[in-house]
């Protein structure tokens, strides 16, 4: 699917931000959605790709994307959910990273905490907008 130069930005701060977590050495697991890459994320559970993936060494971190129009609608919000639910179902350590605006922030942050609640869930999420991270759910 052909995306949008903001929603490219965001995916670029996500792959920047998880090679700011990893070694360099490690760079090279580092799965990204892009007309710029050579491999893609492969599909992670309900057949929804992940802007980024990285599973290495005990370590699962996936990485999605959103646009301000986007980032509620029901398939983002299944997204979020199957991401979630991966994440938890991981025997290492594992990371969800959601990138958008500094408008969606807030709405980022307080959905993740309702899912998370909803359905049982205990995960690391980190929000990243153009500041850097907004929040570190730990």
């Amino acid at each position: 699917m052909a995306e949008s130069a903001v929603h490219m930005g965001y995916v670029t701060r996500i792959q920047g931000y998880v090679r700011s977590l990893l070694p360099e050495q490690e760079y090279v697991h580092i799965l990204v959605d892009s007309p710029y890459e050579n491999d893609t994320p492969p599909h992670v559970i309900n057949n929804f790709r992940p802007d980024l993936y990285y599973c290495h060494n005990d370590y699962l971190i996936i990485g999605e994307a959103k646009t301000d129009d986007d980032f509620n609608r029901p398939h983002s919000l299944e997204q979020y959910l199957s991401y979630l639910n991966e994440c938890k179902s991981f025997r290492g350590t594992s990371l969800l990273i959601l990138s958008g605006s500094w408008r969606i922030s807030p709405s980022f942050a307080n959905l993740m905490r309702n899912m998370q609640i909803q359905n049982s869930l205990h995960v690391r999420v980190v929000i990243l907008n153009e500041m850097g991270v907004y929040k570190d759910m730990k």
